[in-house]
């Protein structure tokens, strides 16, 4: 059986690691992506979800959460509490779900689950 493939757009390299491990823990397999030029060709591989910082640099976040959503590929967007606007506008370019860093460490595999269309998890927060 194939394993689900998960793209990080993460630019912090140690949570990327810490995601990153918690995902292929998990059952995932898992590529990276940190910068616009390899969010094209990760897209490209058709990952089965993404999952991207808010607030990462060298990462356009909305414009990625809108381009997965051409593609059909769900986004699970995370940022700082502080931020509630931020999460607002990657609810509204399309995403999936659009959750706090908190809350993405707390729920990452019922999160994951969630957006590939597992069964739905009490998700608070996002509404």
């Amino acid at each position: 059986m194939t394993k689900p493939l998960v793209a990080l757009a993460i630019s912090e390299l140690i949570f990327q690691t810490r995601i990153s491990g918690s995902l292929t823990a998990a059952g995932y397999d898992v590529i990276l992506a940190d910068d616009g030029d390899s969010l094209t060709d990760v897209l490209a591989r058709s990952p089965a979800a993404v999952i991207v910082d808010l607030q990462g640099q060298d990462i356009d976040a909305l414009g990625l959460i809108a381009r997965a959503r051409k593609d059909g590929i769900p986004v699970l967007a995370y940022g700082r509490h502080t931020r509630a606007n931020e999460l607002r506008q990657a609810r509204e370019a399309g995403a999936a779900l659009a959750v706090t860093r908190s809350q993405l460490v707390e729920e990452l595999p019922d999160l994951v689950k969630t957006v590939l269309g597992g069964e739905p998890s009490s998700v608070p927060g996002d509404t």
